[in-house]
């Protein structure tokens, strides 16, 4: 069942707390091997800063900064919309933004890597935006920097 909607300074709380619980749980043994690394944390953690995410075929670009939704497109009008706040829930993140000429604009992330197909860049979310009447736009996202060049073809990583 989805959680309330939560205002982007709860979730920085919340991601401050989720990190203290991860430290201290890593201090224990719990019988496991030596060898055994601790699993990472989960990058849904992470939804609580700014976020950037973008697609092709057709182009687009989304930013998201706190409740602010901005998407642009080539040829369109820069759509600006304000989301009451996140829907968290296990790896994914949505945020509704209501649209001043009706409808939503829908964004929802996954923490599911993500490679862009132009570019080779890969990123740490994969993302979904949907518009009304539209289909949905599908790409990649994360942190404004999250971006890294992939090792050519046929590289070691």
């Amino acid at each position: 069942m989805p959680r309330p909607i939560v205002p982007a300074s709860s979730l920085a709380a919340a991601l401050a707390a989720a990190l203290a619980m991860i430290a201290l749980s890593a201090c224990g043994g719990g019988g496991k091997d030596a060898d055994e690394k601790p699993s990472p944390p989960d990058l849904a953690a992470n939804f609580a800063q700014p976020l950037d995410a973008r697609g092709g075929d057709p182009a687009w670009g989304l930013t998201i900064r706190g409740t602010t939704l901005t998407l642009t497109r080539p040829n369109q009008p820069v759509l600006v919309a304000t989301a009451p706040g996140a829907v968290i829930e296990a790896h994914t993140a949505s945020w509704s933004a209501p649209l001043p000429q009706g409808g939503a604009l829908k964004a929802t992330l996954y923490a599911s890597s993500c490679t862009e197909p132009t570019t080779g860049a890969t990123y740490p979310f994969s993302a979904e935006v949907q518009l009304p009447g539209g289909a949905a736009l599908d790409g990649c996202g994360g942190p404004p920097a999250a971006a890294r060049t992939a090792p050519p073809r046929g590289a070691p990583p």
